[in-house]
């Protein structure tokens, strides 16, 4: 037995004793059933339907979960804060953990690490560049569709500010409140930007300050004209200005950038387009054009 196999077994062995501590020190015992429920993360009302699932689903889903929380424990709190803005930024925040994701992560390394064993011979990846390699790309794999969660997100509010600003500002001209209008554009519009102003509105509902529950969308979104848009209702809001007139004038403003946005779109596709074109399209039209041609050439030749 090689000495990549005795590695990728150690680690193995080790994920395994990690797994196995935190499902053991992650419950303590209950005297009763009702205990033990009323201990898990969930409320009383939904112990039928979490009773409801296979029996398999809930048990690996509380080793997972306990699983993450322990990873989450391990890892700098400047990292955790990194890993739950990119989770806010990418509309995961509720649904994943930065724990979760990195127990992915590690998960993923240590599938290709135990899948670099089972490569054919004679590929490049069969030797120990595999062993490296391959965790390497199952490590990143998670921070990479994070990010690229984040970019379509990004250009998905980029799109859609231009009408939601405009139906806050006719809403606001017609007689609403901001925080109704707002309620007016969420109910009337989806998309991730309206999905992030609803959670503004119920945080301002909740008795947070509209200035510190604009700022906290400012941070989530992170996109340039989002936070230019929060920076004018901020100022005006602490000048007494109309919101109507700003919403109106940065309706205009996100509208002429997104046109220009779509321009700069535009003259970019002639260069995208060339390599397909050249690559796919013309040596088939170039074939059926002087395929025929080639085949009466052969035949004058050979006659």
């Amino acid at each position: 037995m090689g000495a990549p196999m005795l590695l990728c077994l150690a680690l193995a062995a080790c994920g395994l004793g990690v797994v196995v501590m935190t499902a053991v020190r992650a419950r303590k015992l209950a005297p009763d059933f009702d205990e033990f429920l009323n201990e898990l993360d969930y409320a009383d009302d939904d112990a039928p339907s979490v009773l409801s699932q296979p029996v398999l689903t809930r048990t690996v889903g509380a080793v997972w979960r306990a699983f993450a929380a322990r990873v989450e424990a391990l890892l700098p709190a400047n990292h955790i804060a990194k890993i739950e803005h990119q989770l806010a930024k990418a509309g995961r925040s509720g649904k994943r953990r930065a724990g979760e994701h990195v127990a992915i992560q590690f998960a993923l390394a240590a599938a290709g690490l135990a899948g670099a064993r089972f490569l054919p011979g004679g590929t490049p990846l069969s030797g120990p560049l595999g062993y490296v390699l391959l965790p390497v790309c199952g490590f990143m794999l998670p921070s990479a569709r994070l990010k690229r969660a984040i970019r379509t997100r990004s250009e998905s509010i980029f799109k859609d500010l231009p009408d939601i600003v405009d139906m806050l500002a006719i809403a606001v001209e017609a007689g609403s409140g901001f925080e109704a209008a707002i309620a007016t554009v969420c109910t009337n519009f989806h998309s991730p930007l309206t999905e992030e102003l609803t959670t503004a509105l119920q945080e301002m509902e909740l008795g947070l300050p509209r200035r510190q529950a604009l700022q906290q969308l400012r941070d989530r979104v992170d996109v340039d004209v989002v936070r230019t848009l929060m920076l004018a209702l901020l100022q005006a809001d602490a000048l007494g200005i109309p919101i109507g007139r700003v919403l109106k004038a940065q309706a205009m403003e996100v509208r002429a950038r997104r046109r220009a946005w779509a321009r700069e779109k535009a003259a970019k596709l002639p260069v995208k387009i060339m390599f397909p074109l050249v690559l796919f399209i013309f040596p088939p039209i170039l074939g059926l054009v002087l395929g025929p041609a080639a085949f009466s050439f052969g035949k004058l030749g050979g006659g």
